[in-house]
Order: structure tokens, then C-alpha cells, then sequence
């Protein structure tokens, strides 16, 4: 039974909803949460009908999207799951899906090597092995990294909104150096994943400054739509994470040429995965190999260098190398008792 965009919006309100036990849905709530969801993601300003939630109710307690949803009214006007833990994202795909999403695969597979779809590859092992496993009955075989206690994400979806329809935000933020939160008015641009952590970047309205936020600090979001979305006339999506590894920077920062040493251990690692994309092989010798990258120096670059341990050594820009000399020292005392006289 093929089902419209705007249905299946409404069916995954619906289901969002109804997993939230932490309050009572009456069937008026739902139409409002749908309504809200289809202005969100459609700009639809006409709200559905009591008769159209009643249908998606039925629809979804039936088998013809294949979802059988346990829903049940308490109280006689109360709508909830029997089953705390049931979702309809949650139930197994149909033959029939499975053989659509076979199909889409192989089309997807017609893109490969195009420069244009560099990104289709990972979504392509991600959707094989979901068709593999849910024909065969088995465990994944490809276990892509993810953490699933990461705080923040929540946020993920009101963020994007706000950044597609250009919409100012109020966020409450606490850093971890902060002793209480505070509410800061951004112009939201861009969400960055760097390592299974999400960063927002946006322009504080205060002084004009480009922030990156953490979402797992962020505590509160809330759109001002009566306030003017400005757009930072330095800062470009597409270019802005060129010259660091991370996230942080400054929009004046310039990238400088810095040159290190890898030993015989670790440089097959750094030449077969490069710290940046600008690393360049210099030369190797006595069992050391000397590579340069050109980037903005920040925390991020400090702890990937600091990771290869004593088998790399940066010998250049001097002012990086006293950075690291100190945190170096510093390290070292930690693991020095104080009644070591070596």
C-alpha cells in the first residue's frame, strides 16, 4: 500500500507521541502534534481532520502498512502503545521492501565513482547490510562506529529546521567551564559532526562572532521569529574546515605549514591515513619519515599529534613545538611520584 510524504509524517508523529509516556495523549493532542509536524516539515498551514487521525489510527493498528501497532485508548480517551517498548520504526521489513530496497541499491551502485556522489559509498554498505540482515535472519557483519549514550542529539532535528528555514535561535548553553547556563541569541549555519560528538556553528548576534557550540551542552532551543537572521559574510559551509582538523577556529586564522617526524612504527599508519588532507611525505631516513600538513593550529591538532605518543616528534613552527614541549612536561608529572628522585 503505497503511503504519501504527508501520511507517513503524520504516522511518525503519531508513533513519536505515543512512545512518550511521560504524558497522556487524547486524540485532540495528536492532531495538534500532527499539525505542528506537517508545518514543520511541509509548510502546511491547513490542519488535518479528527476523520484523518482516526484513519491513521486504524491504518497503523492494521496490516496493510505492515506495522500491527498495539495501540489501545485508557480512560476512554486516552491513546497509548500497549507495548512500552513497540515503535513502527522498530518492526521488520517486508519481503516487498526488501526487494524495493534491492532495487535502489542497484541503482545507487550505478553512481559509484562519480565525484559527484563520493558520499554514496557508506550509505550503500550501510543499506546492503541492512538488506542482508533482515533476509537472512543474521547479526550485521559491518558495525559502523556510533555511540548510542551520546547526549545532545535530540537537538539535531530542531537545529536542522531552524538552519534550513533561516530562523534565529535562542539557545541556552552551558560550556564546561561555565558555572551556570546562559542564553545566547545565534544565527544558527551549520551542524559538524567531528568524531561521534555534534557541534553547532553559528554567529552570536552579540558582537558578531562565529561560535561553535556542542549540542551535548546545549540545554534549551527556542526559535525568535520576530528577530532578523543575519548571515556571517566570512564564513563558508563548503570551505571553513578546509585548513584545521575539528572544529575549532577563527574565520581570520591562516594555515602554516607544520613538520613532523613519524618513527618506522607509526608512519605506515599516518601515510595510509593521513592526518589532513594536505600531508605531504618530505623524506625518510634512520628510521624516521618526515611528512608536513598546512593547517590552523588548535586543541584538535595538539591531541592528534599527542596521540602517536613518543613515535612522533614536531619539529616545526616553533611555536607549536613549545605548546606541545609544555603540555609534554606536564604529562609527565602525572606519572612522576613525588618522591622519585630518578
Amino acid at each position: 500500500m503505497p503511503v504519501n510524504r504527508n501520511a507517513l509524517i503524520r504516522y511518525r508523529t503519531i508513533d513519536k507521541c505515543l512512545q512518550n509516556r511521560r504524558r497522556k495523549w487524547t486524540i485532540e493532542n495528536l492532531i495538534d502534534a500532527c499539525n505542528d509536524a506537517l508545518y514543520e516539515y511541509e509548510d502546511i498551514e491547513k490542519g488535518v481532520s479528527l476523520r484523518t487521525i482516526r484513519m491513521d489510527l486504524n491504518a497503523m493498528r492494521s496490516d496493510k502498512l505492515g506495522y500491527n501497532a498495539p495501540i489501545i485508548v485508557t480512560d476512554k480517551k486516552y491513546y497509548t502503545y500497549e507495548d512500552p517498548g513497540y515503535s513502527i520504526s522498530k518492526i521488520p521489513l517486508s519481503h516487498q521492501d526488501l526487494d524495493v530496497l534491492q532495487d535502489v541499491s542497484f541503482l545507487l551502485q550505478q553512481f559509484k565513482g562519480f565525484s559527484h556522489f563520493n558520499d554514496l559509498d557508506e550509505l550503500l554498505q550501510r543499506l546492503e547490510d541492512k538488506i542482508y540482515t533482515e533476509r537472512e535472519q543474521q547479526t550485521p557483519v559491518i558495525d559502523f562506529e556510533k555511540n548510542d549514550l551520546l547526549a545532545g542529539i535530540h537537538w539535531l532535528d530542531a537545529l536542522h529546521k531552524a538552519i534550513i528555514k533561516k530562523r534565529t535561535l535562542q539557545v541556552t548553553y552551558q560550556s564546561f567551564s561555565a558555572r551556570q547556563p546562559a542564553d545566547l541569541v545565534v544565527y544558527p549555519y551549520l551542524l559538524k559532526e567531528f568524531r561521534n560528538r555534534w557541534f553547532l556553528l553559528c554567529m552570536h548576534r552579540k558582537g558578531k562572532t562565529l561560535l561553535t557550540l556542542a549540542l551535548d551542552r546545549i540545554a534549551g532551543v527556542t526559535e525568535l521569529p520576530d528577530e532578523t537572521y543575519l548571515v556571517h559574510k566570512g564564513f563558508n559551509a563548503a570551505t571553513y574546515f578546509n585548513d584545521i582538523i575539528g572544529v575549532t577556529r577563527n574565520v581570520a586564522d591562516q594555515p602554516t605549514q607544520i613538520t613532523f617526524m613519524a618513527n618506522a612504527k607509526h608512519a605506515p599508519y599516518i601515510r595510509t591515513k593521513p592526518i589532513h588532507g594536505s600531508q605531504r611525505l618530505v623524506s625518510t631516513a634512520n628510521g624516521w619519515t618526515t611528512f608536513t600538513i598546512e593547517v590552523i593550529p588548535n586543541f584538535e591538532l595538539e591531541r592528534e599529534l599527542l596521540g602517536f605518543g613518543e613515535g612522533l616528534r614536531v619539529t616545526a613552527p616553533a611555536s607549536l613545538v613549545r605548546i606541545l614541549k609544555r603540555r609534554v612536561r606536564k604529562m609527565q608529572e602525572l606519572y612522576t611520584p613525588v618522591n622519585d628522585d630518578r
